[in-house]
């Protein structure tokens, strides 16, 4: 096809030109030095100029195109930081919002996850920016759910995964706010993720990330529950139970991937060890020992991890907690 950039110009070589310079931005992305960022930008913007002149209303692999260097570009804004970078990020996510709608989502499965990514970042952006309504992020999770929900996203491979990615973050927000009127909205976005990604917890690692973020998550909602919750009420809370169910399930898991040799889950499990021996303390004292046993067994996990510093911390803290209480 001619006519883009001029006559005898050809489309799909101007559209290639664009993706070497994706793919630089990209690359220089993951590099992560000095100026890299900055570097990748003009990549993304040289890119986004090739494929803005291209007739994107002929194509819809070409919107689709031109929506991805918005979406990079926006991604390398963040990385830079500020507040004018941070605008112009968020509105780099709109200029590709504007693009992906337009596109026919049943006809190419990149289409609706592109569609629902683009309103989860921007959702990410604003939760980063931490300027704007809350209100406004929680509406763009909402869409990025909604799109995975529809029946255009039913075929796509990763779907469960990106579900429980943009429910955890969603759950992770809201549980942030420390408001009790997001409570059962946080609580339920982070039963969501999990049950998303309960399936694939101990075979993928991303997917054990998720399900220990959203039970963190869980357990923060939970926190300022009980808060207001006096130790030895004659009703045991159900957060009680929720609390301790998420905590054991989580800790469980990290052990798991220590016998693995993977170590990477040791700050959220520094979290998890100290919240559970917490709620353990105060609510059910007569299980608090099997607690600190399981978890501090080297055959149930690995030396390294119950030596580590802070996980002996923790643990010495509850000890010296109940020493405190109970003599």
């Amino acid at each position: 096809m001619s006519g883009a950039g001029g006559p005898g110009v050809d489309g799909a070589d101007i559209d290639a030109q664009a993706s070497v310079l994706m793919q630089r931005g990209i690359q220089l992305m993951a590099e992560d030095g000095p100026g890299s960022a900055s570097e990748a930008l003009g990549c993304f913007d040289q890119a986004l100029e090739l494929r803005s002149g291209l007739p994107l209303d002929e194509s819809p692999p070409w919107r689709y195109g031109t929506a991805a260097c918005w979406l990079n570009r926006a991604d390398a804004l963040m990385r830079l930081g500020g507040p004018p970078q941070v605008a112009e990020a968020l509105r780099s996510c709109d200029q590709a919002i504007a693009l992906l709608v337009t596109l026919p989502l049943g006809e190419d499965p990149r289409f609706p996850r592109r569609l629902s990514m683009a309103h989860h970042n921007r959702g990410l952006f604003l939760q980063a920016d931490g300027r704007g309504p809350v209100n406004e992020a929680i509406a763009s999770f909402d869409q990025a759910l909604a799109v995975l929900e529809g029946k255009h996203a039913e075929g796509l491979a990763d779907r469960q995964y990106l579900r429980a990615v943009v429910s955890m973050n969603l759950a992770s927000l809201l549980a942030g706010l420390g408001a009790p009127e997001f409570d059962a909205r946080a609580q339920a976005a982070a039963l969501h993720a999990i049950a998303s990604v309960a399936d694939l917890e101990r075979e993928d690692l991303a997917a054990a990330e998720v399900g220990l973020k959203a039970r963190h998550a869980l357990c923060r909602t939970c926190a300022g529950r009980l808060s207001t919750v006096q130790p030895g009420a004659q009703d045991m809370p159900d957060d009680v139970h929720q609390a301790t169910d998420a905590v054991d399930d989580g800790l469980a898991l990290v052990r798991f991937w220590e016998q693995n040799g993977e170590a990477r889950f040791r700050n959220v499990a520094c979290d998890l060890f100290r919240f559970g021996s917490r709620v353990y303390l105060m609510y059910q004292p007569q299980f608090l020992q099997e607690f600190l046993d399981e978890n501090l067994d080297p055959a149930a996990s690995s030396a390294a991890y119950v030596q580590d510093e802070d996980i002996r911390a923790a643990a010495q803290e509850i000890v010296d907690l109940h020493a405190r209480i109970y003599t």
